[in-house]
């Protein structure tokens, strides 16, 4: 019963009544069937009265014969036919079988035809002998006729009477007066012939009165008047009967028809439902979700192509296995038995799964699985399911990036800033020390602004490695800025202390680093600070330890220095130079300098250097060689390196009209911008604009930033060069520069550094040096300038070794723009 009830439940009510539909359908076919019959049964009987109708207007002429020779066999088969008939009307299975009045209007019809059968047979009886006495009769009368003994009139009385009884024979009317007016006469006569004639005569006439009234009462034909009324009994049973059924029929028409107007409606609905459940179906099929609907025994019954997409298994593998065929075993037992609680409570449940896919990767997937329920039945489960492997993997990594530098993968600041947050309360409790080391990469800035970011990175991820190679396990080291790292050492000893790292670190990058395209030499500039002798704070620690790497920078790079109390003002007074720089610009704080450069020979002036001085408002008057090397580490020799540039054309313009030997004028160009990808752009657009040649400026360039990349220089030499600008390398001798480089620039002017000049004539080694260089730039095509001319002596010696050009304080002093001006007029007054 439980199974049929959940049966009858599964029917929905588009079914139900389309069965009902077709159920009043063939009710209505069998209905009309029925109809059917019953008019043809109408038909049959109605018909039949007809027939019996028919035979009796035969029968009823068969009696209204004269006494004439009748075909008996015909009237006795029309007989038959009408019993035949009404027995046909008396059938068991006649649509009238229940009705009362039609069993007695039948009745009447067979007993009114009784009567008449009754006539028939006296008639055909007594017309036999009618016919017979005929016979008899003609042979009297010819008798007659014939005797002598009668007189004429009684011969033609015997003749009338028989003439008048032929008529009768012949359905001619008859006069039975005349005849019996004849009879009389003929009875009159004593003659045995005649009283037989006149005998069978009153017989004749007597069959005749019965013939006559058989005739007469057929006037009013019973019979015909019984099959009249059944007639009219079956007309009106017909016409109420057909209007009972066409009334049900039209009732059950109207009632299929509105059923079937109701199953339009609902098929439309059904349609439109249909288009909904389609474009559900394409939604589900299409949607980035996975969609999985499980029976209720928790068998998978259907899966969307995402799912099988990103579970792996193809739908027949999925269809008919419980979900668990793609557990993991990394959610635990609570989760799930949170999961059948909900389900198994009829309520929604959502969660994150940690699902395993088919190649047996993790799946991480938020779903929510709600029970379906019909009728107040549950007939299914459907997960909808949201791929977030993608999010976890880049939450992870975010949480990962949060920690650690995204080129090296390194910890960053902030890791190592909570690392140093756990770990300095663990060092004060066990009164342990811990060294913090400060790692800057010098002159990282330029080889990253020369040679472009890519090669930068690979040095940084090159630089990290080595570092790593030269620490414990135990030892962090993290990127805490651009070219900035820091290591932190737990418990140095004298064994393993923090000069030992720092001394182990600097001999690491003794060997040059071979990025992809290029061999880089880099050296390190390394601050320490201890804890807790420094201070108990890590972010003081890290100050110290960078102002610590300030001073190892500052006494020459490629080395280490502890923090010292007296370094944070030094750092102070550099933070407070590298805000005033900023704005220096923008205050009109920087001005030019000229130092003459002149023919040693006759002391005229052949060329000026330009020299970039800074008068600050705040710190008052600031050293080029305080303030260059800063500009340099933070980028703003760009802008300055442009203001000079610029500044120095349009001057040299103006002193080129208070001089006739003046013919160049000389720029210092700092690697920084050398290696700028604008930098070639910036100057000649400069050139143009002011209107100064090429040829008349003589670009300076520390022999050492050409060294670091030599390809890149070359390059860049080369361009400006064909330009039409005069190279020269400024310092020569102090960079170590192998003489088979330096023949590969297109230099034009050498200029001996002025730490060879100093002690000469005296000292042997700057003497031979400084020959050696004059020497070189001869037999190479170069033109010589020695710097730090100060006496006559070192004047003579140049002049004497074949070196032509010099500048120094002997000569001339660098001169603001109106002194130098004066001199040059002075000097050609």
């Amino acid at each position: 019963m439980k199974r049929v009830k959940k049966y009858i439940t599964k029917i929905d009510g588009v079914s139900a009544l389309l069965w009902i539909f077709i159920l009043f359908t063939v009710v209505l076919f069998v209905y009309l069937s029925k109809i059917n019959s019953y008019i043809e049964n109408y038909a049959m009987y109605n018909n039949k009265v007809y027939q019996l109708e028919s035979i009796n207007k035969d029968m009823n002429n068969f009696l209204l014969q004269q006494a004439s020779f009748v075909d008996y066999d015909k009237i006795n088969k029309k007989v038959t036919e009408f019993y035949a008939g009404i027995e046909f009307l008396n059938l068991e299975n006649s649509p009238y079988v229940f009705s009362v009045k039609y069993h007695e209007l039948v009745k009447n019809v067979d007993e009114a035809n009784r009567e008449k059968v009754a006539s028939i047979e006296y008639f055909k009886s007594e017309s036999s002998q009618f016919l017979y006495s005929m016979h008899y009769l003609y042979d009297l009368n010819d008798v007659i006729s014939k005797s002598e003994e009668l007189d004429k009139k009684s011969i033609n009385a015997a003749n009338s009477s028989l003439l008048g009884l032929m008529k009768y024979c012949v359905n001619a009317s008859i006069e039975t007066t005349d005849i019996v007016n004849n009879l009389n006469t003929l009875n009159s006569l004593d003659n045995d012939y005649t009283k037989m004639f006149v005998g069978h005569i009153k017989i004749d006439l007597k069959r005749i009165k019965k013939f006559n009234e058989i005739r007469t009462s057929q006037v009013e034909d019973k019979t015909l008047i019984a099959l009249d009324r059944l007639h009219i009994f079956i007309d009106k049973d017909y016409q109420k009967n057909i209007f009972i059924e066409k009334t049900i029929v039209a009732v059950l028409f109207v009632v299929a028809f509105i059923i079937l107007f109701i199953l339009i409606l609902m098929n439309r609905r059904s349609i439109s439902m249909r288009d909904e459940l389609l474009g559900f179906k394409t939604a589900i099929e299409n949607s980035y979700n996975s969609i999985v609907i499980t029976d209720v025994d928790s068998n998978i019954i259907y899966v969307n192509e995402i799912a099988q997409r990103e579970t792996g298994y193809s739908r027949e593998e999925l269809i008919g296995q419980n979900p668990r065929v793609l557990k993991s075993g990394l959610n635990d037992e609570s989760f799930y038995q949170e999961l059948h609680d909900a389900l198994a409570a009829g309520k929604k449940w959502e969660g994150e799964f940690i699902n395993k896919k088919k190649d047996g990767s993790l799946l991480y997937e938020k779903s929510s699985i709600m029970p379906i329920f019909k009728h107040g039945e549950l007939v299914n489960y459907i997960a909808i399911k949201l791929n977030i492997t993608d999010y976890i993997v880049e939450k992870d990594k975010v949480k990962y990036m949060a920690y650690h530098d995204a080129l090296t993968s390194l910890p960053n600041r902030l890791s190592i800033e909570e690392y140093l947050k756990n770990r300095l309360p663990v060092a004060t409790r066990s009164d342990s020390k811990i060294a913090i080391l400060f790692i800057d990469l010098d002159r990282f800035k330029t080889i990253n602004d020369t040679l472009g970011h890519d090669v930068g990175d690979e040095l940084l991820i090159e630089a990290s490695k080595r570092m790593r190679s030269g620490l414990r396990d135990s030892d962090m080291l993290a990127r805490v800025g651009g070219d900035e790292f820091v290591i932190v050492i737990e418990s140095p000893n004298d064994s393993y202390s923090a000069a030992h790292v720092c001394e182990k670190i600097i001999q690491l990058f003794s060997e040059p680093i071979q990025t992809k395209s290029h061999l880089l030499n880099i050296t390190l500039s390394i601050g320490v600070s201890i804890f807790p002798d420094d201070d108990m704070d890590y972010i003081q620690l890290f100050k110290y330890a960078d102002i610590a790497m300030y001073e190892a920078k500052d006494a020459g790079k490629n080395t280490y220095r502890y923090y010292q109390k007296a370094l944070s003002v030094e750092a102070h007074k550099r933070l407070d130079m590298e805000q005033a720089l900023k704005i220096a610009l923008d205050n009109s704080e920087l001005y030019m300098m000229y130092q003459p450069k002149y023919n040693i020979m006759n002391h005229n002036v052949v060329g000026l250097e330009a020299l970039v001085r800074w008068e600050s408002d705040k710190l008052g008057f600031v050293g080029p060689d305080m303030f260059i090397p800063i500009a340099e580490d933070t980028g703003f020799i760009i802008e300055i390196g442009l203001f000079v540039f610029e500044q120095s054309c349009k001057d040299y313009l103006i002193f080129k009209k208070s001089s006739k030997t003046l013919k160049s004028i000389s720029i210092n160009i700092s690697a920084v911008q050398l290696y700028q990808d604008s930098f070639i752009k910036n100057i000649t657009a400069i050139t143009d604009r002011v209107g100064v040649s090429p040829s008349e400026i003589v670009l300076e360039i520390t022999e050492t930033h050409i060294m670091k990349n030599i390809n890149q220089s070359q390059s860049i030499l080369k361009s400006l060069k064909e330009l039409g600008f005069i190279i020269s390398i400024d310092d020569f001798g102090t960079g170590h520069s192998s003489l088979s480089y330096l023949k590969l620039f297109p230099i034009d002017e050498l200029k001996i550094d002025k730490s060879f000049v100093d002690d000469l004539p005296h000292d042997k080694n700057d003497v031979a040096i400084s020959k050696a260089i004059i020497t070189l730039s001869q037999s190479m095509g170069y033109v010589n300038v020695a710097e730090g001319i100060e006496n006559r002596e070192q004047e003579l010696f140049m002049r004497d070794s074949g070196c032509l050009l010099g500048q120094g304080y002997y000569f001339s002093k660098p001169k603001v723009k109106d002194e130098l001006i004066d001199f040059l007029k002075k000097q050609y007054s």
